[in-house]
């Protein structure tokens, strides 16, 4: 009689649906949803900042084609940032100028830059993960300097001249002179606003304000060998600060002898030509002559 039975029983474990003994789901059929997105949309995140390392808040971080953010002014990209095409996935800087945005199949993610009213950052290949901007102003400042003339063995005094015409404080500012010909060399340097470094030969200047104006002052000793003949040289320099694109121009020294003068007689010094000679002897012959008579 337990013989039956027991067949029985297996007989009806057999017929029972898998999934009602907690049968596992296939794992290919669980993961392939999950797959689907991740192959769909790709994260970046980053900071912006600007060259000193402080934080860019409200800037707006573009993804988008690389033709059409390089080809576009900086007002272009500004109209960008307000108003994206469907091409163009972005996203806002906190205050601590952190961003992160998901950037979907429908975008060809092939560049990134970051922009705002101050600046926009360099354009950036676009790779998914971490990537960190930085915003440089869209006004480049410049060092000008009027060229000078020397003669060889002299003193020529070069001054550059910094206005900063942009609305955010410039810092870190400096100016450099380069390599010198031989035998030239600094005979001093002066600045209101600036620290010399002669080490290095450079001039540091602390925070410049909108509007303010700064300079910085080079006499150089011109090699007495300098030239046989006028020549014009180009002595290089170099410019920069911590928050904003800083060009300068070169010293540009024309060197020349002096204009040859025909040689002078005694008589023709400075006071003592023939007709000042002449009367002077005639005044000394009458006083000699007066004395005589008396």
């Amino acid at each position: 009689m337990r013989l039956p039975v027991l067949v029985a029983v297996l007989l009806a474990l057999a017929t029972i649906p898998a999934a009602a003994v907690g049968a596992p789901v296939s794992p290919a059929t669980s993961a392939a949803p999950a797959a689907v997105d991740a192959a769909a949309e790709t994260t970046i995140s980053g900071t912006v900042s600007y060259l000193n390392g402080s934080a860019v808040a409200d800037a707006i971080v573009l993804v988008g084609t690389q033709s059409l953010f390089e080809n576009a002014s900086t007002a272009e990209l500004r109209d960008i940032a307000a108003d994206p095409p469907e091409s163009v996935v972005t996203a806002t800087t906190d205050e601590s100028g952190f961003y992160e945005l998901t950037v979907g199949d429908d975008v060809d993610a092939e560049a990134v830059m970051a922009v705002s009213d101050e600046g926009v950052s360099r354009l950036r290949r676009y790779e998914p993960g971490t990537l960190d901007l930085t915003l440089r102003t869209t006004e480049p400042l410049g060092f000008t300097a009027e060229p000078v003339t020397s003669e060889p063995g002299g003193r020529a005094t070069v001054t550059f001249t910094l206005e900063h015409t942009g609305d955010r404080a410039v810092e870190g500012l400096k100016l450099t002179l380069g390599s010198l010909p031989d035998g030239w060399n600094i005979a001093s340097t002066s600045s209101e606003s600036a620290t010399y470094h002669g080490a290095n030969r450079t001039f540091t200047w602390g925070a410049v304000e909108p509007d303010e104006t700064v300079s910085a002052e080079l006499k150089l000793f011109v090699a007495i060998e300098a030239t046989n003949d006028s020549e014009t040289y180009q002595l290089p320099m170099f410019a920069g600060s911590d928050t904003h694109p800083v060009d300068t121009e070169p010293i540009e020294i024309t060197v020349r002898y002096p204009t040859e003068r025909p040689e002078r007689t005694q008589t023709e010094l400075p006071g003592f030509g023939t007709p000042v000679l002449l009367g002077a002897l005639g005044i000394f012959v009458a006083a000699l002559l007066a004395r005589r008579r008396s």
